[in-house]
């Protein structure tokens, strides 16, 4: 059974960025399953650097989006961002150091991806339908 599963509370309404983060999802999941079936340093670090790569990508279209509609909550929407890149970086620190990394990894990222969407992401999606209104 999949860690993470999209469903239609998790929609933005903003087409990019509801697929990016369907991605976001399935890479989370693929290093969950990488943990679970016990595969090799190499995979679980290919879709570490992955999902912290798609992360940072994912990010600045975002931060892009909030930018060009004048969301007014941007600043501190960029500061949970770079927090969240900051805390990946080091996971791959960590794991290039040799140190282990587990699947408490996926269940961070899991809870704050979820969080962040749910109660972040959908203030600026809010704030769009709102401007789309008018």
């Amino acid at each position: 059974m999949a860690l993470m599963v999209w469903n239609s509370r998790f929609e933005t309404g903003i087409g990019i960025i509801d697929t990016q983060h369907k991605a976001l999802f399935e890479a989370v999941n693929k290093l969950a399953d990488s943990f679970k079936a016990g595969t090799s340093k190499t995979e679980v670090k290919a879709c570490l650097d992955f999902l912290v790569k798609y992360t940072v990508d994912h990010f600045t279209t975002e931060e892009k989006v909030m930018r060009d509609m004048g969301y007014p909550k941007l600043t501190a929407h960029v500061v949970e961002h770079t927090q969240l890149v900051e805390k990946a970086k080091d996971l791959q620190t960590k794991l290039a150091e040799g140190k282990p990394v587990t699947m408490e990894v996926t269940t961070f990222l899991s809870n704050w991806l979820k969080h962040h969407i749910n109660e972040v992401d959908m203030g600026y999606a809010e704030f769009k339908r709102e401007k789309d209104r008018k």
